[in-house]
């Protein structure tokens, strides 16, 4: 079932309390210069379109880390991706699929699958990763990945910690969508500068301090062609409570 997607609001349970986020708002971010520049996997930004009043989210690279043998793989179908054994800040993320060639109208039942990095900078599933702790090996672990199928308000809800990082990367979110079995956007998405830096300052992230990667130098986001805010997540809350965000995702159906 669809509906229209013109609208201003909606509330993201936080482990605070109920937040109120607009579903289409994104945060500015800080384009400060980095002092590392990337190393990882370069790709050109497709810029963010419009069709109609409607934006497209821009495509990315699917990046090293997705899930073994391919996200369509992936049985995680589950809202907590934490396993309950990664400790970090805690964080809500959902997220709005809608149709940019239908006026931004909802789409429901789209798998909307997101991974990430853990507080330490690690990926679950593969060895050899550089982190910033050393070399480790976390194959056969599946935290902080899963899917969900947005629900009839067009909505995919996750509940994970709040991301780490690793050198030469930017603090992000990998996301894939699929509808009908197809895949119609792979994505990444960054988090506000001020925010970033304040979960780093935190205690559970003094292992990894500031991240020195910035979104404007990152080797993804930096290249962008449009404006950064169409690929940063619109987050409320604090370090102590835990923050909640909002990200519209717009794919032409």
């Amino acid at each position: 079932m669809e509906r229209k997607n013109f609208i201003r609001s909606f509330a993201v349970a936080a482990i605070a309390g109920p937040m109120i986020i607009e579903g289409c708002k994104k945060e500015s971010v800080d384009t400060s210069a980095a002092t590392t520049t990337s190393t990882t996997t370069t790709t050109t930004t497709t810029a963010a379109s419009t069709t109609g009043s409607c934006v497209l989210t821009p495509t990315e690279t699917e990046g090293p880390y997705p899930y073994v043998g391919g996200e369509l793989t992936n049985p995680l179908n589950r809202t907590d991706v934490t396993e309950s054994t990664q400790t970090g800040v805690p964080l809500t993320l959902n997220f709005v699929v809608v149709n940019t060639n239908d006026n931004c109208n909802v789409v429901s039942g789209a798998r909307v699958d997101i991974w990430h990095c853990n507080k330490d900078g690690y990926y679950s599933g593969y060895a050899s990763q550089p982190g910033i702790l050393g070399t480790q090996s976390y194959v056969g672990k599946t935290w902080l990945r899963g899917y969900q199928l947005s629900d009839t308000s067009g909505v995919a809800k996750f509940t994970t910690i709040y991301p780490g990082w690793y050198s030469g990367r930017a603090t992000h979110v990998h996301i894939e969508v699929y509808v009908s079995g197809v895949l119609k956007k792979t994505g990444q998405v960054a988090f506000s500068q001020a925010i970033t830096n304040l979960v780093y300052a935190s205690s559970l992230y003094t292992g990894l301090g500031t991240n020195p990667t910035t979104n404007s130098s990152d080797s993804v986001f930096g290249d962008s062609a449009t404006d950064l805010s169409n690929e940063t997540l619109s987050l409320t809350g604090s370090v102590a409570a835990g923050y909640a965000g909002s990200y519209t995702i717009g794919i032409a159906l």
